[in-house]
């Protein structure tokens, strides 16, 4: 999977941002991380994890929308 941008707009921003600082999402991203399908019936098909943070996304053709993160 490659990850290309980073699509934000108000909903997510607002959402994903809650626990982590919207520049720390972005080094998720930026560092390599584990990413996985989510289990379960969620919102978000994928998580990202790295740098201590987990970050629940959707994915569409080189797209990722945070949806929300979370330090773990």
């Amino acid at each position: 999977m490659r990850i290309h941008t980073i699509e934000w707009d108000d909903r997510n921003r607002v959402h994903a941002t809650r626990r982590v600082p919207e520049a720390e999402i972005e080094a998720v991203f930026a560092s390599k991380p584990q990413i996985r399908r989510n289990k379960g019936d969620g919102a978000a098909g994928y998580y990202a994890l790295a740098n201590g943070i987990r970050v629940n996304f959707v994915y569409d053709s080189g797209v990722a929308r945070p949806i929300s993160a979370w330090k773990v």
